[in-house]
């Protein structure tokens, strides 16, 4: 269901009675007359030059910004147009809750106090509806995107390929505008996100006290980039598959076909015998309007935002229809990978191993260069060489060369020592081969399951096996659980009433076996988190596997906990398997004994259009911090 920013509409009444009274009822027209006849083009364009709109409407404070926030886009030509894929509904909430604000206004002879009291009783309500991301009014900006991305070009060649790296390379200079970078950065919870990161900070110089921590120290920046990242994915930006039919509410509409209006691609899709257009903007100040899009816009508004930040940033495109982020660690002293359609940092053999894609061309593009970072990105160099066909690599050489230049030929020559110091330091971390992690062989998650499928990137094989380590060898003893809150795996010893945490792993794929339809939900409205079927799908199943026979370890006793949820006439089944006898067992008491064993989850069933949302699996508070999944085994 969809809500509205109710405190927008509030804001509206800080504004003189009489004023806010005449503004509100041209807004309402407005909406009116759309919701009436929504595929009238005529109602859905506001033009801002109107003298009524302009001084009765527009002078409103905060007017524009919540002419944003229920969906109209800005245009070049001066004119506000509603999203085609606003729904209807959507509209009329907004209608009805304005309608609301204004007889309360009416009714009252102080519209100030008023204001204060209807807010104070609403606060809780309308706080929630803005949680999800900052909303800050728009300034006025005086470039346009053309004239941040326009540079003379410097190649003379007639490949389309190498042409198109100079268009990226112009394109991510939107980056650099100061008055963009400061509304940008007002968008950003910076505080919030600090505050997240010193607070993981802390944890691991705890565990690094204690001797648990294994790994090199991050630095407080690696963690607020991490923060970010999971910040832009789950609230800022929206994943777009097709756009949603307005009349009907048909989330599935029909690709019609692709068109081009004042330079931008545009995607026709048909429903109900009406168009509706989904932009695919690559201009920044556009996409912090829509905050909506594929793997492109993901891609192009997260970089920004990290240079917004002052991160050394930089979009990475890739010829098999993808692109990404790369981000310098100044603690590792390399470029790191973050795809932020995925929320996954540091995986870059994800693409090839994951998601199965053939490798031939990975260019980075930043305001100060360009590189080639295609080996990055592959564990087999001999086969991406004899891919890449689309110029020769003498050409591609003298091409990102040109670029180079043409990006640095202001610099200072000691800026420029610097950073050929850090392209060939670079390429020597390149040169070597490296093998996937567990992280690295999963699937795509962005996008609908048709939309991944039809790709072939839904890969839900991670082939993990539990094993004994040292220390459980030692102590014979293993204890595993999983926080769906934290998203996030620990092993523990249990010594003396105390539990030492000896290994943790983050994200619930990368310790299991075998899934299918699998996904992790987390709801903002509730601020409730699960494992959950994938939306649209009938069935799901999730396989953890345990071998401790190299160790000669069999079970002696097991306690196993899995916490649940179901709903209507949904099923939730655990299956326990000994893998000895490749035996199912009814009880996990009857695992005693055994050295292999497999537990597995089975769900199916419920009703209607969220019958997928029926069935959850280690349901709780996205602040929790228990453990609704948990085994405990002792060894003989």
């Amino acid at each position: 269901m969809s809500t509205i920013n109710k405190k927008l509409v509030i804001n509206l009444e800080e504004n003189s009675q009489n004023s806010y009274i005449d503004g509100v009822g041209i807004l309402l027209r407005l909406l009116d007359n759309i919701i009436k006849d929504s595929q009238n083009q005529k109602f859905r364009c506001i033009k801002m030059d109107n003298k009524i709109i302009k001084e009765k409407l527009l002078s409103l404070s905060g007017a524009k910004l919540l002419l944003i926030e229920i969906g109209f886009v800005e245009q070049d030509n001066g004119q506000l147009v509603l999203s085609s894929n606003i729904l209807i509904a959507t509209l009329k909430k907004y209608r009805d809750f304005i309608a609301e604000r204004l007889e309360i206004v009416k009714s009252s002879p102080s519209s100030s106090s008023t204001s204060k009291k209807v807010e104070q009783a609403s606060t809780s309500e309308a706080t929630k509806s803005t949680e999800v991301c900052k909303v800050k009014e728009i300034p006025k900006l005086t470039k346009t995107f053309h004239s941040r991305t326009a540079f003379p070009r410097v190649l003379k060649t007639s490949n389309s390929f190498l042409q198109s790296l100079e268009t990226y390379s112009d394109n991510v200079m939107q980056y650099e505008d100061k008055e963009l970078q400061a509304y940008g950065l007002s968008l950003i919870p910076v505080e919030t996100l600090k505050l997240k990161a010193s607070e993981n900070l802390r944890k691991i110089q705890k565990m690094v006290l204690v001797g648990k921590y294994n790994e090199e120290e991050p630095w407080l920046t690696d963690l607020l980039l991490e923060e970010l990242t999971a910040w832009f994915k789950s609230s800022f930006f929206r994943w777009i598959n097709a756009l949603t039919c307005t009349v009907c509410g048909n989330e599935k509409t029909q690709l019609v076909n692709t068109t081009v209006e004042n330079g931008t691609r545009v995607e026709n899709y048909s429903c109900c015998q009406r168009i509706f257009k989904f932009y695919r903007y690559n201009d920044i100040e556009k996409l912090l309007q829509t905050r909506s899009g594929r793997c492109g816009e993901f891609a192009n508004c997260f970089t920004f935002f990290c240079r917004c930040l002052g991160f050394d940033a930089r979009f990475v495109y890739f010829s098999g229809d993808h692109v990404w982020t790369e981000v310098y660690s100044h603690s590792k002293r390399q470029w790191i990978h973050i795809d932020p359609s995925e929320n996954v940092v540091n995986a870059p053999l994800m693409y090839e191993h994951g998601w199965k894609r053939s490798i031939s061309y990975a260019i980075a593009f930043s305001f100060d260069d360009v590189q080639d970072v295609t080996w990055r990105y592959s564990s087999d160099h001999s086969k991406v060489l004899s891919n890449r066909t689309s110029c020769s690599e003498r050409d591609l050489l003298s091409t990102i060369f040109l670029l180079r230049r043409k990006r640095q030929e202001n610099f200072s020559e000691k800026h420029k020592k610097y950073l050929t110091k850090r392209a060939l330091l670079e390429l020597v971390e390149l040169m070597v081969a490296k093998e996937p992690t567990e992280d690295e062989r999963r699937g795509r998650t962005s996008g609908s399951l048709m939309w991944r499928l039809e790709r072939g990137e839904c890969n839900n094989n991670n082939f993990y096996i539990f094993s004994a380590l040292p220390n459980e060898k030692t102590n014979k003893e293993f204890n595993l659980r999983y926080s769906c809150s934290q998203n996030l795996y620990q092993r523990f010893l249990k010594e003396n009433g105390t539990e030492n945490i000896i290994t943790q792993e983050k994200n619930w794929e990368t310790c299991h076996y075998l899934s299918e339809n699998i996904f992790r939900k987390l709801e903002h409205d509730w601020k409730m988190v699960y494992l959950a079927r994938r939306e649209g799908t009938d069935n799901a199943s999730i396989t953890w596997k345990f071998d401790f026979s190299k160790d000669n370890l069999t079970i002696k006793s097991i306690k196993f906990k899995c916490e649940t949820k179901s709903y209507e006439n949904s099923k939730i089944e655990i299956i326990f398997k000994n893998e000895n006898c490749r035996q199912r067992v009814m009880n996990v008491e009857d695992l005693i004994g055994c050295d292999k064993f497999t537990i597995s989850i089975k769900m199916s069933g419920g009703k209607g259009d969220i019958a997928w949302q029926h069935t959850q699996l280690f349901r709780q508070g996205k602040d929790s911090n228990q453990f609704p999944f948990e085994l405990n085994i002792k060894f003989n």
